[in-house]
């Protein structure tokens, strides 16, 4: 098995340093070498084994990913009302198209918490600084009886366990059932998102980042920002896993 010889190959270069030092570094090896035979750690996109790590995505898959140059992407918005920055970790390439499709269509929720931390990484830590809590997108609730879970939410979690800011959950409901975005132009996208959400707790005063997996138009986010507003958010800082390139904003 390769995370048998991977252990032993490490135990055995730990061994001839004869160094007494290392007993606890050997115990440490025989643990992870039983943890990982007896419950494997395999990357939630291409179900390889990751070994002598933690994380739920490979090195590999990881590398894949293109990170975007640009910080602050607001002004290439169609769609920005009361979206105050906007922050997004990658493009969305041929390699992150299946992992979001995996986060949302696959059953796999835990992947979208990998992907959170992945993205907390990825942004600097002053924009979470002046935040107060982090709102996801809510879905509907017949699309989330038939998901059975919100990717964003996840995607949340994943940002939360980073930086230590609370998920606000049911702060607010999408009231609107609207289909898939992905086959609507600009326009039709904003017309369709107008009055989708509704706030239903105490948000005056506060600095809110907004998640959600993909910000293409900002339609969505900026639908979500105005309701927000509207009940008294000073603040919303928009931020998405993937955003297609420029010209397709």
């Amino acid at each position: 098995m390769d995370v048998v010889l991977i252990h032993m190959n490490h135990l055995i270069s730990i061994l001839v340093m004869k160094d007494d030092s290392n007993a606890v570094t050997v115990l440490e090896i025989v643990g992870n070498l039983i943890f990982d035979i007896y419950y494997p750690n395999k990357c939630l996109v291409c179900n390889q084994l990751i070994v002598r790590a933690r994380t739920s995505i490979c090195v590999s898959c990881l590398s894949k990913w293109t990170a975007l140059q640009k910080d602050d992407l607001t002004g290439d918005l169609a769609v920005q009302n009361s979206i105050d920055s906007a922050y997004v970790g990658w493009e969305y390439g041929p390699e992150l198209r299946t992992v979001i499709h995996f986060s949302k269509y696959k059953d796999r929720a835990r992947l979208g918490k990998e992907i959170g931390l992945q993205l907390a990484n990825k942004i600097h830590p002053s924009i979470f600084k002046c935040a107060d809590g982090i709102i996801p997108v809510p879905l509907h609730k017949v699309k989330l009886r038939e998901r059975g879970y919100n990717q964003a939410f996840w995607i949340a979690r994943g940002l939360s366990g980073k930086t230590g800011l609370t998920v606000w959950t049911n702060y607010a409901q999408r009231m609107k059932y609207t289909e898939t975005q992905t086959v609507l132009n600009r326009s039709q996208r904003k017309e369709n998102m107008q009055g989708a959400f509704i706030v239903s707790q105490n948000v005056s005063g506060k600095t809110i980042i907004l998640v959600d997996d993909v910000m293409t138009t900002g339609s969505t986010l900026s639908s979500m920002a105005v309701s927000l507003k509207s009940a008294g958010a000073v603040s919303i800082i928009v931020m998405t896993v993937v955003t297609p390139v420029k010209d397709s904003l």
